[in-house]
């Protein structure tokens, strides 16, 4: 995990003890980087390829698929919004500038595939409810960031009833994830790879050898994975990698069935306003669940939680969920539920030259992405990050391992000394000894 670790007098009756310092994570990059390969034409992947190809970069955009948005970034419609921590520590401050980076980044796209309708974060169960009490006591946000709302007032705001209080966004809305892949990876500077489902990664002679399934080739001299779910297999890492692929279907309501609101509402699920004939509610949440078809079952769970969520929505006014259609999508999450963004680390500690990783945004990789394109993008052409030391190494692709083979041998020898059974060094146990 890139821990520097020595051993030192112990304390107490310990003759000898482990103590290990983290250095800062080292940016550099050679001057020329060279022609750069990006797996996964996502909403993560065409960011960063839009991003480097502005500053002048020439992008390979890799996808298996047909075009880009077509797995988990290829929803209809999608909310632009985070969930923010009771507590503001760096994981809260790192959301809450995700969020306002990708406002202010879409704005260019609005009318097109941004859409900033503002968005309610209603305080649909007990537990919801406490959580927002205790963080507006501890949390004293800028109304252009959000605002506490009434029930009343977020009726108001939505146009619809709503018999909950909630948290009220008012730069956020909802995008078309699909439209701004497709629109996003169209620039001189980009080089489209679709349907090239990669089967071997290579690198030789300074360069990454990239094969797809009917034996053709392309090489680059930096690779990044943003492969969302699928990364992990593309890595082929000899370590676990804590990355889970979390089932989602999405369900499309007909507009003309009731009435929509006209912002964003959040809680269990989230409901749209109408996109034409039609407003996206969603999504499950299904963790081992790899079923790519939609089921009954799934539309009745998005029916029945967004009752939960509208109950002025009466349940004999919903559609029947047999004649629903939605799409079935694979988010890709860590074991932290934070992403990755960072130049990937193997389990013994060591960085591997030129390769990055860029996944893990799971539900909220709409909010997410811009920012740490951004980011990942200062560090590809050896600029100034745009993010700090403290918050960048939240990113970090070494966490993702649960044990560290970099520090067995020497754990090994100190346990045999000490006459115990040796167990396994876990990330958790170092971070306890330290």
């Amino acid at each position: 995990a890139g821990f520097a670790m020595q051993k030192v007098p112990g304390f107490g009756r310990k003759r000898e003890m482990l103590t290990g310092q983290l250095p800062p994570a080292s940016h550099e990059q050679a001057e020329d980087i060279g022609a750069i390969a990006i797996i996964g034409a996502g909403i993560a992947g065409t960011l960063l390829a839009h991003n480097l190809a502005e500053r002048g970069r020439q992008v390979h955009l890799i996808d298996q698929g047909d075009a880009p948005g077509n797995a988990a970034s290829g929803n209809p419609q999608g909310a632009l919004y985070v969930k923010l921590g009771v507590e503001y520590n760096a994981q809260t401050e790192l959301a809450a500038t995700a969020l306002s980076f990708s406002q202010r980044f879409y704005e260019p796209w609005q009318g097109q595939f941004w859409h900033p309708t503002g968005l309610l974060q209603l305080a649909a169960t007990e537990q919801e409810a406490d959580r927002q009490r205790r963080f507006l006591a501890r949390n004293q946000y800028p109304t252009e960031v959000l605002t506490p709302v009434s029930s009343l007032q977020a009726s108001e705001l939505a146009g619809l009833p709503v018999e909950h209080s909630g948290l009220w966004f008012p730069r956020s809305g909802w995008l078309e994830p699909a439209k701004a892949c497709g629109n996003l990876a169209v620039h001189p500077g980009i080089t489209r790879h679709t349907g090239f489902q990669v089967t071997g990664i290579h690198q030789e002679s300074g360069q990454w050898r990239l094969t797809n399934n009917t034996g053709q080739e392309l090489r680059a001299t930096t690779l990044v994975i943003a492969a969302g779910h699928q990364s992990a297999e593309l890595l082929d890492a000899t370590g676990e990698l804590r990355l889970k692929s979390i089932r989602g279907q999405i369900s499309g309501l007909p507009a003309e069935a009731f009435n929509l609101p006209q912002t964003v509402i959040c809680g269990t699920r989230y409901l749209n306003p109408a996109m034409g004939p039609r407003a996206v509610t969603g999504a499950t949440f299904d963790l081992r669940n790899d079923n790519p078809e939609e089921t009954l079952e799934s539309h009745q769970e998005n029916l029945d939680e967004l009752v939960n969520l509208l109950p002025s929505i009466r349940k004999e006014s919903l559609p029947d969920p047999q004649s629903l259609s939605g799409r079935v999508a694979f988010r890709c999450a860590s074991h932290d539920y934070l992403p990755v963004a960072d130049v990937f680390t193997d389990d013994a500690g060591k960085d591997i030259d030129r390769l990055f990783l860029f996944t893990g945004l799971g539900s909220k990789g709409l909010a997410w992405a811009p920012l740490l394109a951004e980011y990942l993008a200062d560090r590809l052409t050896n600029q100034p990050a745009c993010l700090p030391h403290r918050l960048s190494k939240r990113l970090s692709s070494a966490r993702l391992y649960r044990k560290l083979r970099l520090y067995a041998g020497l754990h090994r020898r100190v346990h045999q000394r000490a006459g115990s059974a040796v167990r396994p060094l876990s990330a958790g146990l170092l971070a306890d000894c330290l």
